[in-house]
């Protein structure tokens, strides 16, 4: 029995010094690669250096560059401002036509209001307080439910336009713009007040 253990033995360390020097064989050529990359690393880290140092001052010129195609636009938009001037002028005449397509209705109603008034009266003095004339009347009393809300806007946006005040030191350019402005608003309004009297007084001459 001690002989044959001894033999099983013997094999078990023949066996493990084979693999050990297996392994050995495989450290060393391990330990070659690994040299051999190591090698490469340091010889590829200036190159990669100088990438990044390449990379870092090219993303600065592209910053430099669409700086200044930003400033080159904004000054060519600036330059361009006659056509900024063309479009304010296409937009004060639609206001102005606005306007005046605003007031042209307003003599309308104000005439239909006038011609329901002088036929209420007359409607009172023929028949009294009657159905008739209380439909006549509700339908007249109905103007401020119904057109109250759009009044106010209109009033109210005239006359912001209308009061407002440029400071004394203001830039002369905006003193122009808002000049023109008021001048608008002043001429609706001269309008408005001219054509609402003369039905005023239509109304009272008969």
């Amino acid at each position: 029995m001690g002989a044959v253990e001894t033999a099983a033995l013997l094999q078990e360390v023949e066996h493990l010094e084979r693999e050990l020097t297996t392994l050995r064989a495989r450290v060393d050529e391990d330990k070659s690669s690994f040299s051999a990359l190591e090698q490469q690393i340091a010889a590829l880290r200036p190159q990669l250096d100088r990438t990044q140092e390449e990379m870092r001052l090219q993303e600065l010129r592209l910053d430099e560059k669409k700086a200044q195609l930003a400033e080159a636009k904004r000054l060519e938009r600036l330059a361009a401002y006659e056509q900024d001037l063309e479009r304010l002028a296409e937009v004060r005449e639609r206001a102005v036509r606005a306007g005046e397509t605003y007031l042209s209705e307003l003599d309308t109603y104000d005439g239909e209001v006038l011609r329901l008034r002088k036929l209420l009266e007359e409607m009172r003095a023929a028949f009294g307080d009657d159905e008739r004339t209380a439909a006549v009347d509700t339908a007249m009393k109905g103007e401020t439910e119904e057109l109250g809300p759009t009044w106010s806007a209109v009033v109210d946006a005239t006359k912001w336009r209308l009061g407002r005040a440029e400071p004394a030191a203001a830039a002369s350019e905006v003193d122009s713009a808002s000049s023109n402005g008021d001048d608008i608003a002043d001429d609706l309004k001269k309008r408005a007040e001219e054509r609402r009297t003369s039905r005023i007084r239509e109304y009272f001459k008969n």
